[in-house]
């Protein structure tokens, strides 16, 4: 995130654009910088203060000496043809988010004032672990779990060595041949993983265990003629079912 504050005397007039960029230093956090000639129009891109040719998400508000005027403007504009894109009042108190692109350009209007400082949050939508990547890893990882956790359907037709799963994974065996099909080591599966494993064909399966693990009861083997379910309770494998 970009934090730029901007510092003009006698307030900004709405309508002379700021070419020059003014000299910015490092205060208390803030990229600061005070305009000394009159000012009204700022570039979307700010002199270099926010990333390059990425678009932006902008919190700004205004912190003047006197009671701020109703009729102080920011205002988010496109370039020629001329069109508002966003126009409002940016009292301290303010929380709107405003996208900004780098083509625009930022309008601000206040009454005259001994001092106004102009307070200005960025956070880039684009760029390294900016929002937009923050979002974009985020959406990934959301995804990637509901792959992983999400229900899955296995269809078996033949013996099998399933996969560690989590989440719920629906087996079916449909298979005229009885068959086997083993489980994963207990260690790899998550407590909470729950297995249907059901017989479709006229084949019946036979459900096996790693080496060295078991059943309640310590069965080594569990058949399945109908339908049940299979999941563990961190020593054992657990069945109900037919």
């Amino acid at each position: 995130m970009n934090k730029i504050k901007l510092i003009i005397r006698g307030g900004f007039d709405g309508q002379t654009p700021v070419t020059q960029p003014p000299t910015f230093r490092l205060v208390e956090g803030w990229n600061e910088a005070e305009l000394t000639a009159p000012a009204g129009i700022l570039p979307a891109g700010l002199w270099g203060q926010v990333p390059a040719g990425d678009p932006y998400l902008l919190h700004a508000n205004l912190l003047t000496t006197d009671i701020m005027n109703a009729q102080s403007v920011f205002e988010v504009r496109t370039g020629a043809p001329m069109q508002v894109r966003a126009q409002y009042t940016p009292y301290a108190a303010n929380i709107r988010l405003t996208l900004v692109r780098p083509s625009d350009a930022l309008r601000i209007f206040t009454p005259p004032q001994a001092l106004v400082k102009l307070e200005m949050l960025v956070e880039s939508i684009g760029g390294t672990n900016e929002l937009g990547s923050r979002l974009h890893q985020w959406a990934e990882s959301t995804i990637t779990r509901a792959n992983n956790s999400g229900p899955r359907i296995a269809e078996v037709m033949a013996n099998a060595q399933l996969a560690a799963w989590a989440g719920v994974l629906h087996v079916i065996y449909n298979d005229n041949v009885a068959g086997s099909v083993n489980l994963p080591p207990l260690a790899t599966v998550p407590l909470d993983a729950v297995m249907t494993f059901t017989r479709k064909g006229g084949g019946v399966p036979t459900i096996l265990p790693a080496a060295g693990e078991t059943f309640g009861a310590g069965l080594n083997a569990q058949a399945v003629t109908r339908s049940g379910i299979v999941m563990h309770n961190g020593d054992q494998w657990v069945f109900a079912g037919s």
